[in-house]
C-alpha cells in the first residue's frame, strides 16, 4: 500500500514518563528531523507548543496571561483550574537543538490541504480547541459545530486530526458519532470530522490514516508495536 505524500498531524514531541517506556532511546530531534525530511504538510501540536513555550492561539475560551511561562507551576496550575493542560509534573525536557527550536515555531495551527474536487482540514484537535491544549474530549457530534464551522468558513468536506490516540477512528458528522477499529471506512460527500492513532509506542494501539481523497475513503492501518503498560503506581 503506497502513499502520494505524508501528512503530521502535530505533537511531534513530547514524552510523558508514565505513558511511554524508552526513556534511555528518546530523541526528539530525531523525530522533528524525520518529519521534516518526509512530510508534505504538518500542523503544531499542544505538546510542541509547549516544548518551545508558545500559547495557542486560542484555547476554548481560556485566556492565557502574555507572562504564562514566566509564572510558577503552582500558579498556572490555579489558574489552569483543570480547563487546560500543564506538563512539567509528568513531561520530561525536549532538550531541542536551534534547528527544532526554528522548525516548531514555523509550524502552523491548521493547513487546508487542496485536492482535485475537495479541500480538507489538517489540524491537531477540533475548533474551539485547534491544537489540543484543553482538557476536554471532543466525544458527542454536538461537541463539533466550531469545528464544522471551521471547516464551512474554509470550504472544507473533511477534517483530520490526532491528539486523542484513538486505537483505530473516531468519526463524527454533524448528526452523529461512531468509533471503528483497524480498518477502512468510506467517508462519502458529507461533512466529517475524524480524529485517529497514534504512531508513537505507547498505552495505546498505534497506526496510520491512509486518506484516498478520489475514491473517499479513509482506511485506519495498525502498526502493531507492543504496548506500553502503565507503573503500578500511577
Amino acid at each position: 500500500m503506497g502513499a502520494d505524500e505524508v501528512i503530521c498531524l502535530g505533537d511531534i514531541v513530547g514524552y510523558s514518563v508514565p505513558f511511554y517506556g524508552y526513556l534511555a532511546t528518546r530523541d526528539a530531534n530525531r523525530c522533528l528531523d524525520l518529519v521534516q525530511r518526509h512530510c508534505s504538510e504538518v500542523v503544531i501540536g499542544n505538546h510542541d507548543l509547549f516544548a518551545i513555550r508558545k500559547l495557542p492561539s486560542h484555547a476554548a475560551g481560556f485566556s492565557y496571561p502574555e507572562d504564562w511561562y514566566r509564572r510558577s507551576f503552582a500558579e498556572r496550575k490555579r489558574l489552569a483550574d483543570g480547563k487546560v493542560f500543564l506538563y512539567e509534573d509528568h513531561e520530561l525536557p525536549s532538550l531541542l537543538n536551534d534547528n527544532s527550536l526554528c522548525y516548531l515555531h514555523s509550524l502552523p495551527e491548521i493547513i487546508v490541504k487542496p485536492f482535485a474536487t475537495h479541500n480538507v482540514l489538517l489540524s491537531h484537535y477540533a475548533d474551539p480547541d485547534i491544537t489540543g491544549s484543553c482538557t476536554f474530549e471532543v466525544s458527542h457530534h454536538h461537541h463539533l459545530a466550531d469545528h464544522f464551522a471551521t471547516m464551512g468558513r474554509h470550504q472544507c468536506l473533511h477534517g483530520l486530526s490526532g491528539n486523542d490516540h484513538i486505537p483505530g477512528m473516531k468519526i463524527f458528522t454533524p448528526g452523529q458519532v461512531w468509533q471503528t477499529g483497524f480498518e477502512r471506512h468510506e467517508l462519502g460527500h458529507s461533512p466529517t470530522w475524524i480524529t485517529g492513532p497514534t504512531v508513537s509506542r505507547g498505552t495505546m494501539a498505534n497506526g496510520v490514516m491512509i486518506y484516498d481523497s478520489a475514491a473517499m475513503t479513509l482506511s485506519a492501518v495498525a502498526l502493531g508495536t507492543p504496548l506500553h503498560h502503565l507503573p503500578a503506581s500511577i
